[in-house]
C-alpha cells in the first residue's frame, strides 16, 4: 500500500492519506466526477491496516455530491475492522456554518469517530 498525495485543483481538494493513518484533506470539492476522484480513496480507506487513524478535514465547499461520497469515505473508515481509534478534525472556515453542520451530521451518524471542532481564520 502506497501513500496518497494530491495535489489541490479549482475543483478538487489537496489529499495526503499516509499509511501511518494520518489523513488529510483540504480546499474545494466541487468536481462533478465525484466517483472518480472519491473511489480510490475509499478503496484505499477500505484497504487500510493502521489501528489509529487521524483524518483532518479542512474544507471551504463540499457539494451535495461530494458530501455524499466523503460520508461514504468516512463510513469505510468507521467499518475498517484495523482501526480501533479514529479521530476526524474538521476545521472549517470562520462563520462557514454549512461546513460545520456538515460535519456534525457526520458526526451523529459515525459511532466509532470521534470529532473535534476547530475555526480557522482565512488570510
Amino acid at each position: 500500500m502506497q501513500p496518497i498525495i494530491l495535489a489541490a485543483t479549482q475543483i478538487t481538494p489537496r489529499v495526503v492519506f499516509d499509511t501511518n493513518g494520518n489523513l488529510f484533506l483540504q480546499g474545494r470539492s466541487l468536481t462533478t466526477d465525484v466517483i472518480a476522484f472519491f473511489q480510490p480513496l475509499i478503496e484505499w480507506a477500505a484497504e487500510l491496516t493502521t489501528p489509529s487513524v487521524c483524518f483532518t478535514l479542512e474544507l471551504d465547499y463540499l457539494s451535495t455530491a461530494s458530501s455524499k461520497m466523503l460520508l461514504q469515505l468516512l463510513q469505510v473508515l468507521e467499518n475498517n475492522s484495523n482501526i480501533d481509534d479514529f479521530n476526524v478534525i474538521w476545521r472549517f472556515e470562520e462563520d462557514d456554518e454549512d461546513i460545520l453542520v456538515k460535519g456534525q451530521i457526520y458526526g451523529e451518524r459515525l459511532k466509532k469517530a470521534r470529532f473535534q471542532f476547530s475555526e480557522f481564520v482565512v488570510t
